[in-house]
């Protein structure tokens, strides 16, 4: 029995020698990583000196040279004198369109069309020689003439005198238009799955405004429950407010009278997570234990493609879904099955390999869409990154390339999907998600660079994608310039130079009459050039949000796991990527809290004297103001993680206090703004980073407020923590 006790003393003696060492090689550990960290930030305060962050101005954007209309005419030949078009309107046109020409007009401010058989002010005349969704327009002083050979180029001619007479308050400039479009295909494609449903007047809202940009095309991207399946009422009803069957026939209703495509779209593969949540699914899952991306998200997303009964819910989701739209395409996504070969299928996936497990799913819910007289459109991720597989596809899909930053290769992969005889688009984003007011300079590069590389390898069209990633905290005006953007460019593919953007945004999107509204919300879209670096498919600040009141040296390390993650991901798609990623960070700078700060001031000062003549005018700046209230909650956050060390109890409380304020400021504004353009459900889920993040600075305040022991002992601990996390991301 003394042996006994002896060697369980020796052991306990031992155990605690080996606590003592880690904790010592921890603490040690810390701070070597710290004094790393101070060094990068040396590095950073040179980089700075260097960089400047000068926000582009809105105002280089304007282009008063030109016509303000968007898209940018193929070809304008301008004529003396203006056109002003009387209250009495007479028109001609073919009695067959007499009623879409004579509804179109009746819709214009202060006019009464009359159709006449002859002899008219406005007349619209057949010419079988312009394109299909082409139209010339002739303005004279004395009258209109629009030649057009279909009744979609016959719309895209009357929504050009309606821009036109908008912009110009119905004293037009006398031109002969000469105009068909570079794509045969320029679509949106809004997620509305996020947490964040917009109400059906929203949506009709966005809708026109994309008929006014020749847009034909739009999807609503579902996952989850946003659409209220009749066949699984029980799993959504008490708990979301989804867009509903009645309210997408109505869309689809609308979308169709202005020559808008409103095209099914529906994951059915990956982005399952909230099915497999369900008690009823959860078994249906690739990984039914779950999967950690990148070693930090643990999720279950992706169906197990091999299992019938996953083929059979995705069958049943869709006949809930497509008797509500009219559309010969079927959008069912396919793309991020991170799971995919990993967990039940991973013997499979070893024999046969990953892309052919891809594949053979898509042959078989390609049999199922066909089956339903529709034409199946997918993401060409996993496409492209198993070559493989391309030449196998059912020749009627259409594949979809998307890629989000300006240096995307849409250039290399066009010509790899062109070469192989596969029709596809390309789909670039808006750039508004996950940046809280928008990343200005590289929605610009990004679509630009789509259209152009479009063009040139012969793609069917081009599809802007607004994403909600991250809980969808830009608000709706945030998209609009890339709205303008895609429409311009997926029409004109070679106009980015000429567009007149922000003049456009002010007098047709924003109707601002002083002209500065659409400058203000370009420039808003520069806010990250005060931050470390340009991050990719996000600012800094956003996701500093997703960390909260960390520790710098654990804020670091979770930071460095992401860029690691995220250039993994490129490795197979977007390679070519990688070696800007390094370089973005290798010349990262401090983030300028100060310069920030002062920009939005400026911003702020500048927003509270714009008057905007929109129906929603309040609500628009009401949302740019919260906006703004959140970057500068992001940036204390920033400052808060950075310079914590160094700070006293004081200085640190009063942080504290007016990062508590900020954040108690724009949840309550913001439920009140959500509530405006959107359905209810989904708010809470949207915020709740936020409600965790006051929580943190309650628990923080109330430790500053303990002794001095017990705020070194939290301190101690908060080290040890944070080391054990870095050397734990480091493994996995």
């Amino acid at each position: 029995m003394k042996t006994f006790f002896m060697l369980i003393k020796n052991m306990l003696l031992f155990l605690s020698v080996l606590l003592i060492i880690l904790v010592l090689f921890l603490y040690l550990y810390y701070g070597i990583l710290d004094h790393g960290f101070r060094r990068e930030e040396k590095k950073a305060a040179a980089n700075a000196g260097k960089q400047s962050a000068q926000p582009v101005s809105g105002n280089s954007l304007r282009n008063d040279r030109m016509l303000n209309l968007l898209p940018v005419p193929y070809k304008i030949e301008y004529h003396e004198g203006s056109i002003k078009l009387p209250g009495k309107l007479t028109f001609q046109v073919d009695a067959t369109l007499k009623d879409q020409v004579g509804d179109f007009l009746e819709g214009l401010p202060g006019i009464e069309p009359a159709w006449v058989s002859g002899g008219a002010f406005f007349r619209c005349v057949m010419d079988a020689s312009i394109p299909a969704q082409g139209y010339r327009l002739i303005l004279n002083p004395g009258y209109a003439v629009i030649n057009y050979s279909t009744g979609q180029g016959l719309h895209y001619g009357l929504v050009t005198v309606k821009v036109l007479m908008q912009n110009y308050q119905n004293n037009i400039p006398c031109v002969t238009i000469t105009d068909s479009p570079d794509l045969e295909i320029r679509g949106a494609m809004l997620d509305i799955s996020r947490n964040k449903v917009p109400t059906l007047a929203t949506l009709m809202g966005i809708a026109g405004l994309l008929a006014d940009l020749k847009y034909n095309h739009l999807e609503l991207y579902i996952e989850g429950f946003s659409f209220a399946y009749p066949s699984f009422k029980p799993l959504w009803e008490g708990s979301e407010t989804p867009l509903t069957g009645n309210e997408i026939k109505q869309l689809d209703a609308f979308c169709r009278e202005n020559y808008i495509d409103l095209v099914p779209n529906q994951n059915s593969l990956g982005h399952m997570a909230a099915w497999l949540a369900t008690n009823e699914y959860q078994d249906l899952a690739e990984c039914p234990d779950g999967f950690r991306l990148m070693g930090l998200i643990k999720m279950k997303t992706t169906l197990d493609p091999n299992d019938p009964r996953s083929l059979e819910l995705v069958t049943r989701m869709t006949d809930d879904l497509l008797p509500n739209f009219t559309s010969g395409y079927y959008n069912v996504n396919l793309d991020e099955p991170f799971e995919l070969g990993v967990g039940k299928n991973k013997k499979l996936a070893r024999k046969k390999g990953v892309g052919q497990v891809y594949l053979d799913y898509v042959l078989n819910l390609h049999k199922m869409v066909t089956a339903r007289d529709k034409k199946m459109m997918m993401w060409c991720d996993i496409a492209l990154k198993h070559p493989e597989i391309l030449t196998q596809l059912p020749g009627d899909i259409t594949l979809l390339d998307w890629g989000y930053e300006a240096e995307y290769p849409f250039d290399r992969n066009g010509h790899k999907l062109d070469s192989a005889g596969i029709s596809f688009l390309v789909c670039p984003g808006t750039s508004s998600w996950t940046s809280i007011t928008g990343r200005t300079a590289n929605m610009l590069g990004n679509i630009e660079n789509a259209a152009i590389s479009g063009k040139k390898h012969h793609a069917k069209g081009l599809l802007v994608t607004d994403w909600g990633d991250m809980g969808h905290w830009q608000y709706l005006p945030v998209s609009y310039a890339g709205y303008a953007t895609a429409g311009a460019l997926g029409w004109n593919s070679n106009t980015a130079a000429q567009m007149p953007l922000q003049k456009f945004l002010d007098s047709y999107v924003f109707h601002d009459p002083s002209g500065l509204m659409g400058g203000f919300a370009l420039d808003m879209g520069s806010y990250n050039l005060f931050e470390e670096f340009l991050m990719f498919n996000m600012t800094t600040t956003m996701l500093t949000f997703q960390f909260g009141l960390r520790d710098r040296v654990m804020a670091r390390g979770i930071f460095n796991k992401v860029i690691q993650g995220l250039t993994t991901l490129m490795k197979d798609i977007a390679p070519d990527m990688i070696d800007t990623v390094k370089t973005r960070i290798k010349m990262r700078k401090d983030y300028d809290h100060a310069g920030l700060m002062q920009f939005l001031d400026k911003q702020e000062g500048l927003l509270k004297n714009i008057r905007l003549g929109m129906a929603d005018s309040l609500l628009v700046k009401d949302e740019y103001s919260n906006a703004i209230t959140l970057i500068r909650l992001g940036a204390g956050i920033k400052q808060y993680i950075t310079s914590r060390n160094s700070l006293t109890t004081d200085q640190e409380l009063n942080l504290l206090v007016a990062m508590d304020s900020l954040c108690s400021t724009y949840l309550k504004e913001n439920s009140r703004l959500w509530l405006l353009r959107n359905k209810p459900g989904g708010l809470d889920a949207s915020t709740a980073s936020l409600v965790t993040l006051k929580l943190q600075i309650a628990q923080r305040t109330g430790i500053l407020q303990e002794s001095s022991f017990r705020r070194n002992w939290h301190r101690f601990t908060e080290k040890l923590a944070s080391a054990a996390l870095v050397i734990y991301l480091k493994l996995v």
